[in-house]
Formats: structure tokens, C-alpha cells, sequence
């Protein structure tokens, strides 16, 4: 029997222009009709990511920034994988001498070096700020279309600071604490709800995803998928998020193993 659906947001539950398919909003509430509770597994903060299941009318839990932050229906902070503030710094100085500009995801909200990122606030006085104020760093991210300099940053990153540098694009870089990933927070928050690994079903498309397509026995990986993760995965999903990939299957599983 399915307890849980857990689906990551960008390239999965997402259709390309970031809207919610009405195949997929109507498997959400048809879960949430039978008791499964639906649960938003994603690279973004609860900013970038509540406000677009909102306007589709959809209500459900969080796992935010790659597993940096549980939060429940009703927005509450319930668990969360802090950086090492020296190690933060660090990232941020090598990104900032490479001349990239990047995302710090905060407990007290999101702010970035530069006014394109939708969803966080423009330091206009440096980096610096986040920490002589002592923020909890919970993510930094940035994006280059030099994606060769995001694979040699991901590679030195990794083997100076010992954090998590994933990728949900190949011209992306997600950096957060090493227990910060969305198969180990989703695997706490199904303990949390005294739910089996094996009544999960999980939805994903990218690198950032492997953890979660690991950790779940009853995994999907879209058909629009990385080749690494279709590879992995248990299942590939028959249609892509744009033909509401997600939607379609989960109302098929749950017609069968939830009747």
C-alpha cells in the first residue's frame, strides 16, 4: 500500500515553463483523497518552490534544498542540516574569485550576489553580511553557462570542504551540509511519519535525485530523465513532465495498490 509520494519539482512534477500540469494537480488531490501524504522533494527553498504548488491549490510537505530543510503542510521548520559556517565561506570566496555569482539559502531567508535570482534578496553590501550576522547556512547555489568550470568547481569544492556538490542541471552547482540530501531527509521524514521505505514512491529527473532513487525501493525515473538516474531508478516513467509524467502514473499505481 503507497503511504507516501515524494516527487521532486523541477523536470518531474514541473512542466518546462514551471506550471502544474492538470493530470498532476488532480493525482495530487486524489493521493491526499485516499490519506497518501504527497510530499515536494526539490534543489529550492520553501520561497521558490511553496508559491508555485500554491497557485495550483495544492497543500503538501516539504523537502527543501536537496534535504537542507523538512517543513510540514503547514510551512513549520521541523528538520534541518545546517553548512559549517567556515566551510560556507570558503564556497563562497571560491565562487566569488571565479567571478560567480551564487544563491546563500539562510534560516532567516534567500539572498544572492545578484539581482537575477528570482527568489532571493540582492546583497547589496557583499556576502559578507550573511555571516557577521551568523545566518544558518543551509545551501549555496549558482549557475555558469561554462558548464567545464561548474564540473572542475564541483570537483574542488568537494575535495577541500567534504560537503555535498550536486547538480540538478549540467550547468548548475548545489553545495550543502553532507547529510543534506533528499534520500536521507525524505528517509527521516518517513520515519517521522512511522512510514516503511517500501510504502514510498519517489519521482525524479536529476543528479540531485540519485539519493532519493537509492534510498526507495518503488522508484521512478522520468522518462526525460538523466541516463544515470533511468539507470538506477526501478522504473521509467512512460511519459516526460511535459505529457504529466508524474500525474499519469501515480494515478494508475494508485488505482492498482490503493483500492
Amino acid at each position: 500500500m503507497i503511504k507516501m509520494i515524494a516527487t521532486d519539482l523541477d523536470g518531474t512534477m514541473l512542466k518546462n515553463d514551471w506550471s502544474v500540469s492538470g493530470i498532476n494537480a488532480k493525482a495530487v488531490e486524489t493521493a491526499q483523497g485516499q490519506g497518501v501524504r504527497w510530499m515536494t522533494v526539490t534543489g529550492r527553498s520553501y520561497r521558490g518552490a511553496m508559491p508555485l504548488m500554491q497557485q495550483y491549490g495544492i497543500n503538501c510537505g516539504y523537502v527543501l534544498m536537496n534535504g537542507a530543510e523538512f517543513r510540514d503542510e503547514e510551512g513549520r521548520l521541523i528538520f534541518a542540516e545546517d553548512m559549517d559556517p567556515e566551510k560556507a565561506a570558503k564556497v563562497c570566496r571560491k565562487l566569488d574569485a571565479e567571478g560567480i555569482k551564487f544563491e546563500i539559502n539562510t534560516d532567516h531567508g534567500d539572498y544572492a550576489t545578484t539581482k537575477e535570482m528570482k527568489y532571493a534578496d540582492f546583497l547589496e553590501e557583499g556576502w559578507q553580511q550573511i555571516f557577521e550576522k551568523k545566518y544558518k547556512i543551509r545551501k549555496i547555489l549558482c549557475f555558469s553557462k561554462d558548464t567545464e568550470k561548474i564540473k572542475r568547481l564541483k570537483q574542488e569544492i568537494f575535495e577541500e570542504t567534504g560537503l555535498s556538490v550536486l547538480s540538478s542541471f549540467a550547468d548548475n552547482m548545489e553545495v550543502t551540509a553532507p547529510k543534506a540530501q533528499k534520500g536521507i531527509m525524505l528517509k527521516q521524514v518517513a520515519e517521522y511519519y512511522d512510514i516503511k521505505s517500501e510504502e514510498v514512491v519517489v519521482f525524479g529527473d536529476g543528479w540531485n535525485d540519485l539519493s532519493m532513487i537509492d534510498q526507495f525501493p518503488e522508484s521512478y525515473a522520468m522518462k526525460n530523465g538523466t541516463r544515470e538516474l533511468k539507470e538506477r531508478a526501478a522504473h521509467i516513467t512512460e511519459y516526460t513532465n511535459e505529457e504529466s509524467g508524474v500525474g499519469k502514473t501515480v494515478l494508475k499505481l494508485l488505482a492498482r495498490k490503493n483500492p
